[in-house]
């Protein structure tokens, strides 16, 4: 048996219940184990060989490591994590049955993608099904989630349920019944068991979402937006309420009624075309982008109080527990740039005494926000986000920004004006990516308005080179073809 599951899910739990298993039954069980990688960039493997006592006379020798070919149950806490049993070769047609929860946990490399960087679950369950002897797989994250548990205990009763091991579910059940949180366990163990003697071969199906409908004004604020927020089309709604929202909290109302107003001009050159696409689009693009990430932005979201009882849920705090949290800053000359008036933050982009005096306060470095100073000086610099508009950084965004909606509105046709407003999810990352990203969106729109790219299919195919990654050369090439 492999098993392959992802750090804080109890994969070393896991295997010692089905050591604990084995030996009740009379059987001969060893495990051996390879650390994965933190950060999501790989599962811890678990690899285990059952052999039951009366086999021979003599103690059996059994193998340290899996191999391809030889693997008779391959259990995965993750979808990925089974393509990645089935591109290893540990998964076999011949013999192999593979279980597996159905939901996904993300990686590293699919967060940090430019584009769309994420892996195609469905692609995997085709995949496991046709590869493995038998393919077993639920959304067991939701299911623990429900029994308040872990997904150890879901997968060890997915492993009984499924009838892959000789062993009675009375060992199990007995297994399982005993130690911390025993209660929840079994009744995950119990659920995930049935599901899985069932066949368990279906997606969790969520509870059905109603229609998003415009809440009514309740306040003196709400009376004021909601209206506006009326007059636009009944299919943009939810969108356009959700970045009120974001940007109320980045700015103030006028941030929001400047974000209204540029919407309304948008849709009034909105034909309706799948339901008024260009409208919602331009509208999610447009909030995302209006509410960037600069040093006041980053400083309030570490400075609420929400981040403090997010953070305790994730380690497991309890209330009254001291808890000591270190944030990681790496602050450019860029950003503190972006931060002042705009006359001041390019003299002290420009080369210079100026800029040379602020290279100690640059760099990475660890911070401490449980201290009171440090919070403090996160509080102090949320509250420049009141002077944001005479910054050299608001200046900076504003010129994309309206030069984007300009060119959405000066397309000739509907299709071109699609294409040019899904640019806007080009904008993302900070930094050196954030740069990198705008940059190339708008050499984009350099080539729409000197007439070089005249057709929607052009500018995507553009946007996609540019979102290709660092390497400079797929975008260079794509403008080359384009002129």
């Amino acid at each position: 048996m492999l098993v392959a599951a992802l750090g804080g899910e109890g994969g070393g739990v896991l295997t010692n219940w089905l050591i604990e298993v084995a030996q009740q039954a009379g059987w001969h069980c060893q495990s051996t184990s390879l650390a994965g990688v933190a950060q999501r960039t790989g599962a811890t493997i678990y690899y285990l060989e059952f052999l039951p006592q009366d086999a021979g006379p003599k103690p059996p020798v059994m193998s340290l490591f899996p191999a391809q070919g030889d693997i008779d149950i391959a259990v995965t806490s993750e979808i990925a994590e089974a393509g990645r049993m089935l591109s290893r070769g540990f998964v076999s047609p011949d013999r192999t049955a593979l279980i597996s929860s159905d939901h996904r946990v993300y990686g590293i490399t699919e967060k940090s993608a430019t584009g769309d960087g994420t892996v195609d679950a469905d692609f995997i369950i085709e995949l496991s099904a046709r590869y493995a002897k038998r393919f077993i797989h639920f959304d067991l994250l939701e299911l623990v989630q429900r029994h308040g548990t872990v997904i150890s205990a879901g997968l060890l009763g997915a492993i009984a349920g499924a009838g892959v091991l000789p062993f009675a579910k009375s060992i199990f059940t007995d297994v399982i019944s005993s130690g911390k949180g025993a209660a929840a366990n079994g009744a995950a163990f119990e659920e995930s068991f049935q599901r899985a003697a069932s066949g368990g071969v279906a997606h969790f199906e969520p509870e059905v979402i109603p229609p998003f409908v415009l809440p009514e004004a309740t306040t003196a604020l709400g009376g004021r937006l909601l209206p506006k927020v009326a007059g636009l089309p009944a299919a943009v709604h939810e969108v356009v309420y959700l970045g009120i929202q974001r940007l109320l909290d980045y700015q103030d109302e006028a941030y929001a009624d400047d974000f209204l107003s540029r919407l309304a001009a948008v849709a009034e050159r909105d034909g309706g075309d799948d339901d008024y696409a260009l409208t919602r689009e331009t509208a999610r693009w447009l909030a995302l982008w209006m509410a960037y990430e600069d040093i006041p932005r980053v400083a309030q979201l570490k400075c609420r109080p929400s981040r403090e009882a997010e953070v305790r849920a994730e380690v497991g705090a309890a209330p009254e527990q001291a808890m000591q949290v270190s944030e990681y800053f790496h602050p450019r000359i860029e950003e503190v740039a972006a931060l002042l008036p705009s006359g001041l933050g390019r003299r002290l982009l420009s080369p210079g005494i100026t800029r040379r005096l602020m290279e100690p306060f640059l760099g990475p470095r660890k911070l401490r926000t449980d201290k009171f100073w440090t919070l403090w000086t996160m509080r102090r610099l949320a509250s420049l986000r009141h002077r944001r508009r005479k910054t050299l950084g608001y200046e900076q965004e504003w010129t994309m920004i309206e030069r984007w909606l300009g060119s959405v509105q000066a397309a000739q046709s509907a299709g071109l004006a699609q294409a040019i407003a899904d640019c806007g999810q080009m904008v993302k990352g900070y930094g050196a990516t954030r740069h990198r990203t705008t940059s190339r969106l708008m050499q984009i729109l350099d080539e729409v308005e000197q007439g070089r790219v005249r057709d929607a299919s052009a500018v995507r195919g553009l946007q996609s080179a540019a979102m290709a990654g660092d390497d400079p050369e797929p975008f260079e090439q794509a403008l080359m073809q384009g002129q």
